[in-house]
């Protein structure tokens, strides 16, 4: 997983001063109106964009592609539910904070390692 860090600067991790929350907005590049979805869904489990938007205040629109943007991360998954009268909809569900939790610690295992391998072939002449 490549860390991209566009939400949060670099230095702010590497010197120590980050939190997780700014932890995972930099590894998956997420906004904070995503990363309070992630929250709301960990925390209430299942829920439609329909449940979500009043309580945020926004559109469904808005409340859907930041919903998108979690499921293209891997951070919650959509179940698509059938309408006995016809028609589906969709439920979005958080990964388990826990299984974040590890892997954030894979992502920065990974790249202590490319990191340390940059450095070992690191030639100044």
């Amino acid at each position: 997983m490549a860390i991209p860090c566009n939400m949060v600067e670099p230095q702010k991790i590497l010197s120590g001063q980050a939190t997780c929350r700014d932890i995972v907005k930099c590894v998956y590049g997420l906004s904070d109106f995503e990363l309070l979805i992630y929250k709301r869904l960990a925390k209430q489990g299942p829920l439609k964009a329909d449940d979500l938007a009043p309580s945020l205040k926004k559109d469904r629109s808005t409340v859907y592609r930041a919903l998108q943007r979690l499921v293209s991360s891997g951070l919650a998954f959509r179940e698509t539910k059938t309408i006995e009268r016809g028609g589906y909809y969709h439920v979005y569900t958080a990964v388990p904070p826990a299984q974040l939790k590890e892997r954030l610690r894979r992502c920065a295992d990974d790249w202590f390692e490319n990191m340390r391998g940059a450095i070992d072939d690191f030639d100044l002449v």
